[in-house]
């Protein structure tokens, strides 16, 4: 090696040392605020969206009524319409007829039908069911009139006869009237197919009659009947 060489080394030789006698320099650290914040800026991962279709549609119920109206067992026809949301409230309307009437004896009433379905959808489930409206009745009653005769009279020839006794006549009359009506009843609804079911129920029909007649008019009912449709 040249004396050249040799000079220039000695010349480095000082800084080399101090180079490596210098600290390495550690990075400067992150404070606590800013880990928390760095930590909640990390997107958790979403769990899974569910998306669940409202079930509402048109629902159909026919059902038949067992009843005591008159002071006899008779039989109702009729049904109920309207539009069930959510497979819970049902809003609609409904009327009902005697079945076995006759001129003397016949029974209508409709209204405003509201409900509430517990268990929409299940295989067993129930409801609560309100009908408020009105209707229209014929009954026969026996009316008896007592028809007085003069106690005395008097012959052509001036004498004076006793009177005829008293009569009673007794006659069959038709009675027709309006009435407020309201029937609360529950029910035990049974899934057959998706937009199939069955109900079977009791309530009790309440009258409010201006004439008078509301026992004959009132009664519990019983009733079985199907249910289509619905958005099941």
């Amino acid at each position: 090696m040249s004396s050249k060489y040799l000079v220039i080394l000695l010349m480095l030789a000082p800084a080399l040392a101090r180079a490596q006698d210098r600290p390495i320099e550690s990075p400067p650290e992150t404070s606590g605020a800013v880990a928390v914040q760095s930590a909640a800026d990390i997107e958790q991962p979403a769990g899974p969206m569910t998306i669940e279709r409202v079930r509402s549609g048109v629902l159909i119920a026919p059902d038949v009524k067992v009843t005591r109206f008159d002071g006899r067992t008779s039989e109702l026809v009729g049904g109920y319409g309207g539009w069930l949301s959510d497979k819970t409230f049902f809003v609609g309307g409904g009327g009902y007829w005697l079945a076995n009437g006759s001129r003397d004896r016949r029974l209508a009433y409709g209204g405003l039908v509201l409900q509430w379905m517990g268990r929409g959808g299940q295989t067993i489930g129930y409801s609560i069911k309100g009908l408020i409206g009105g209707g229209e009745s014929t009954v026969s009653r026996t009316v008896t009139q007592t028809i007085r005769f003069p106690d005395l009279r008097r012959l052509d020839d001036g004498r004076i006869e006793a009177g005829r006794q008293p009569q009673s006549i007794t006659t069959s009359v038709r009675t027709r009237q309006d009435f407020f009506v309201g029937e609360p009843e529950a029910d035990v609804v049974v899934r057959i197919t998706k937009t199939l079911h069955l109900t079977v129920g009791a309530g009790y029909r309440f009258i409010a009659a201006e004439r008078g007649d509301e026992n004959r008019l009132r009664g519990a009912v019983g009733t079985i009947g199907l249910q289509l449709g619905g958005g099941y």
